[in-house]
């Protein structure tokens, strides 16, 4: 099949088999070398990736699902001002997920800050893709942790997360404030 969708800003139209996983796309069509799976289809989240500004782990997606997607992954993302608010938390908080989960862990906090902030959806409540809801201004910490639960690593405890999530937030909606003025 002919697959079109943006990786990394880059529209491309590649031809791969539908049903080969994104992470094998990534590695084999695109030339990505940094995103790893050391669970082998097993749901670890290292190898998680934004599609159209939602986490996921890139071994499960298979190409059929990514027509017209927009995939962003770490590399590209750590290159934005968004980014910026996430290492600011982890700086502030003194806390940072392992060298093995820091990337999948900060798109991770970056979809959850986008469906907080109404990146995903211009209504008042916002779905996280596996299952939550958070409102404009309510912290569902339940839906948080389903989420962050996606990363299986156990560097961090919830809280931990949690706080850095929180703390990200702020920052993200200072900004929003201040454009808004």
């Amino acid at each position: 099949m002919t697959l079109d969708c943006t990786i990394d800003g880059k529209v491309l139209s590649l031809s791969v088999n539908s049903s080969k996983p994104l992470l094998q796309i990534l590695s084999e069509d695109v030339d990505n070398t940094t995103l790893t799976s050391n669970c082998h289809g097993n749901g670890c989240g290292n190898c998680l990736v934004l599609v159209n500004g939602y986490a996921v782990l890139s071994c499960m997606v298979p190409a059929f699902r990514l027509k017209d997607a927009v995939i962003q992954t770490f590399e590209s993302f750590s290159k934005t001002r968004q980014y910026r608010d996430i290492e600011r938390a982890y700086q502030a908080t003194g806390n940072r997920p392992c060298p093995n989960c820091y990337a999948s862990r900060t798109l991770l906090i970056e979809s959850i800050l986008q469906s907080l902030t109404g990146a995903h959806h211009p209504d008042n409540e916002k779905p996280l893709p596996h299952g939550g809801v958070i409102g404009e201004k309510d912290l569902d910490e339940k839906a948080i942790v389903k989420e962050l639960s996606l990363n299986t690593c156990q560097c961090m405890d919830t809280g931990e997360l949690l706080q850095i999530v929180e703390l990200a937030l702020s920052y993200r909606s200072r900004k929003n404030v201040v454009r808004r003025a």
